[in-house]
C-alpha cells in the first residue's frame, strides 16, 4: 500500500455539519475568494431520485480487434505543432460565430452578459445534511462534501465533470453511504475549491496527483474511485500513474479511456468536440459560460439536444447548484483552463509526459465503464477496444441516455454499480 504522508497532506479545517443552523461560510482572500450562495438548511435526506428506466446493454470488443488496439495504444502521444496549427485555424470561424450569437442573444440586455456573476443570487436546497470540509492537497484546498463521514468504512471518492460540482453525485452518495465513507470533492478550480492561476496548473498529471493526495487527506490509503466526464479523464490518468495500490476499483461514466479513445477518433468526433476550440478563446469563452449568471448551463442540462433525456431527472433547482458553483469568483477561467491545458498537452507536450505514459499503460484494477447512447459530446465508438488498456473492464451502454448519465437514470446507475461491486467482492473472497 502507498505510504501515507500525514505531515504534508492533512485536513485543513474542521468539519461542518449543515443540518439545522443557517449556513454562513467564511470568505477567503486573494485568489481563493469564496462568495456564499444562499443555502437553505436540510435536516433530512431529500434526494428526489428519478425512477425512469432504460435498456442497458453490454459492450465487448472482438479479441482480434483488442490485439490491434493494444498495438495502436502504444503509439498514442502528442500530435505535434501541425495539429495545433489546424486547431488554431479552425478556432477563428468558431470564435466569430460564438461572438455573433452572443451579440444577437444579448443585444437588448448587454448588461446581463457583462455583469459580474453572483453566486449569492441562488437559493440552494441541500439534498441531505451536508458534512463539509476543506482538505489540503498539493498546496491547495479542495472542498469536500459527504452526507456524514464514516472513516471506518472503505473510501468511495466521487469526482465530477464540467460544468458541475459535488452535487452531481447526490443520488449515488445517498445510495452508498451505509457501506462506504462516501466523499465528493470539488476539483481544483471549481466552486469553492482553490483556483490556482495559470493554465499549466491544470495539466492532467497535476489533477491526477490531487486524487492521490485527496485520498490520504481524507484519512485513507486507497479508494473506490467514481468519476464522470472530466473527472473520468483525471481518473484514467490517476489509475495509470498509481495503479491498484491507490485505486482498488474504478468506475468511470461518460468518458472513454483517453488512450484508447485517441485511437478511435473520427471526423464526426472532432465535430462533436468543436466546443473545446470555442473554450480556447480568452474572454469570449468566459462570457459564453458565465454570462447572465451562467444561464447557458440551463440548456446544457435541460434542453432537448444536450440535456437529460428524462424531463423529471433534473430540475431548475438542481441546475442552480451548478450555476452557483460556476459563478464563484475565478471559477469560469479555472474551469476553462482544463480545456486549454488539454489542447496544449494533446499537441505539443512531451511524449514521455507522465499523463501520456499513464494512458499507454495497462490498468490492473477492475473497472466499470458506463456510457450514454445519446451522449452528444463523446460517441460510443470511442469505447472500442478498451479491453486493450483495461483488461478487467465491464462496459455498459445506457440506451436513450444523455451525457449526464448518473443524473439521467440515477436509480438504475446505482443498481448497476451495486451489482458490479457485489461481483467484485465475491471474486476477491
Amino acid at each position: 500500500m502507498l505510504a501515507r504522508t500525514a505531515a504534508r497532506l492533512h485536513v485543513a479545517c474542521g468539519h461542518t455539519n449543515l443540518s439545522s443552523a443557517a449556513i454562513t461560510l467564511p470568505k477567503r482572500s486573494s485568489s481563493s475568494r469564496l462568495v456564499t450562495a444562499r443555502i437553505r438548511t436540510s435536516s433530512s435526506t431529500d434526494v428526489q431520485t428519478c425512477s425512469m428506466r432504460t435498456e442497458v446493454v453490454d459492450i465487448k470488443t472482438p479479441p482480434s480487434l483488442i490485439e490491434q488496439k493494444a498495438k495502436q495504444l502504444q503509439q498514442v502521444g502528442p500530435t505535434g505543432y501541425g495539429q495545433l496549427l489546424v486547431f488554431g485555424l479552425a478556432c477563428l470561424p468558431l470564435w466569430l460565430m460564438t461572438a455573433v450569437r452572443l451579440t444577437i442573444k444579448y443585444a437588448k440586455r448587454p448588461g446581463d452578459l457583462f455583469k459580474t456573476p453572483d453566486p449569492s443570487a441562488f437559493q440552494l436546497v441541500p439534498p441531505f445534511p451536508l458534512h463539509e470540509e476543506f482538505i489540503t492537497v498539493n498546496g491547495i484546498r479542495l472542498h469536500a462534501v459527504s452526507p456524514g463521514r464514516r472513516p471506518d468504512k472503505p473510501l468511495m471518492l466521487f469526482v465530477h465533470g464540467f460544468p458541475e460540482c459535488w452535487y452531481s453525485w447526490r443520488h449515488q452518495m445517498v445510495a452508498f453511504q451505509d457501506d462506504y465513507d462516501v466523499v465528493a470533492i470539488d476539483m481544483r478550480g471549481y466552486s469553492t475549491s482553490d483556483k490556482p492561476k495559470g493554465v499549466e496548473n491544470y495539466k492532467l498529471h497535476h489533477l491526477a496527483s490531487d486524487i492521490k493526495a485527496a485520498v490520504y487527506a481524507l484519512g485513507h490509503e486507497c479508494c473506490t474511485l467514481v468519476a464522470h466526464d472530466w473527472g473520468g479523464a483525471v481518473a484514467w490518468t490517476a489509475a495509470g500513474l498509481y495503479g491498484k495500490d491507490l485505486i482498488t476499483q474504478l468506475i468511470v461514466m461518460a468518458l472513454p479511456h483517453l488512450g484508447i479513445g485517441a485511437t478511435n477518433y473520427s471526423m464526426k468526433q472532432y465535430q462533436r468536440s468543436s466546443y473545446i476550440l470555442v473554450f480556447q478563446a480568452p474572454g469570449l469563452a468566459e462570457l459564453w459560460v458565465a454570462g447572465d449568471q451562467a444561464a447557458t448551463l440551463d440548456s446544457m442540462f435541460t434542453s432537448q439536444q444536450y440535456g437529460c433525456r428524462n424531463p423529471s431527472a433534473i430540475t431548475t433547482a438542481d441546475v442552480d447548484w451548478f450555476r452557483a458553483a460556476t459563478c464563484q469568483p475565478g471559477a469560469v477561467t479555472a474551469m476553462l483552463s482544463y480545456y486549454r491545458a488539454l489542447v496544449r498537452w494533446s499537441t505539443i507536450s512531451d511524449r514521455n509526459d507522465p499523463a501520456w505514459r499513464a494512458l499507454r499503460s495497462q490498468l490492473d484494477m477492475p473497472t466499470l465503464v458506463l456510457h450514454g447512447q445519446d451522449d452528444v459530446a463523446l460517441g460510443e465508438e470511442l469505447l472500442t477496444g478498451i479491453e486493450a488498456a483495461v483488461p478487467q473492464s465491464t462496459v455498459k451502454l445506457f440506451k436513450n441516455c444523455s451525457h449526464w448519465i448518473q443524473q439521467d437514470y440515477p436509480q438504475q446507475v446505482n443498481e448497476v454499480m451495486q451489482e458490479w461491486l457485489r461481483q467484485q467482492a465475491k471474486r476477491s473472497q
